[in-house]
């Protein structure tokens, strides 16, 4: 899956129902070519929400040394938040046959998209344009049966969109102002199902560079959250004179234990304003 030059998921390919990731490193094991065996762990389901066009079905796996590489310093955390700093090094690539599963799918309203495996991962399938997901509409995920994973079927709510009332530009193009002499007030849309995601990006994200962040993580019923000022001021010390962005995203998660596997559903919202990025000036 791409990332822009920010560090954040490419837009077109976040807008997807279902991911399915064995994560080596909390039990999974990757498999060879043609091989269907894996060693129980967790399977991290994620489910995207969206209008017409946007609902689809991918798999990235978690590879070991595969994506950007990255070395980071111990996070400085402060109430819901906190700060990461990390050298960013090259692009590693997937190995043949690594995270074949089997065969799975994703179910939503009246369609079924199978999600299958190519020798490098599972690619992308999108749902007929018939096909819409909001707030509090679920999806299905089906699999197991082999490759060492038990058969399941979990469904997955979609959370309420996540809007942010502040910090915000005035206009849209411009720059909102956040006073690192304070702590920042965080206020958003109070949400009826789901979390909040804040998050502010600095420093440089590209091979070679440091790109350092402040990541939040809110109940969204309130509509508001705090960010200390140590992590702000630590922010803009170590960005420099780097852009900052600022977005806001919404998400649900939930775990369920299927016979020695432990299954994660992350759902989250597909729409051009959830987890839209800003420019944003720290003063």
């Amino acid at each position: 899956m791409e990332k822009d030059v920010f560090g954040r998921w490419n837009p077109r390919a976040l807008a997807l129902i279902s991911c399915l990731v064995w994560c080596e490193a909390c039990g999974g094991q990757p498999s060879t070519e043609g091989s269907t065996t894996a060693e129980p762990g967790t399977l991290i389901l994620q489910a995207f929400g969206g209008p017409s066009g946007e609902v689809a079905a991918q798999v990235p796996l978690l590879e070991p040394s595969v994506g950007q590489q990255e070395t980071c310093a111990g996070p400085l955390a402060a109430g819901a938040c906190q700060l990461t700093s990390c050298q960013l090094g090259g692009i590693g690539t997937p190995g043949m046959g690594y995270g074949n599963f089997g065969p799975m799918s994703a179910s939503a309203g009246t369609a079924t998209v199978a999600i299958t495996y190519n020798r490098f991962g599972y690619g992308t399938v999108y749902f007929p344009s018939s096909i819409t997901l909001g707030t509090g509409d679920t999806m299905t995920f089906h699999g197991g049966g082999g490759a060492g994973v038990p058969r399941f079927d979990v469904s997955a709510t979609i959370p309420s969109l996540g809007v942010i009332t502040s910090p915000a530009p005035t206009t849209d193009g411009d720059a909102a102002i956040i006073d690192t002499s304070q702590d920042l007030s965080v206020t958003w849309l109070p949400m009826s199902i789901g979390q909040v995601r804040f998050q502010l990006d600095g420093g440089t994200h590209t091979p070679g560079g440091v790109a350092i962040s402040i990541t939040c993580t809110f109940e969204g019923a309130p509509g508001s959250g705090v960010v200390r000022q140590a992590l702000l001021s630590s922010l803009r010390e170590m960005s420099g004179t780097s852009p900052t962005y600022a977005r806001l995203s919404s998400e649900l998660e939930a775990t369920t234990l299927v016979d020695v596997v432990t299954i994660v559903t992350q759902s989250y919202q597909n729409s051009p304003t959830d987890g839209r990025a800003f420019n944003v000036t720290l003063k």
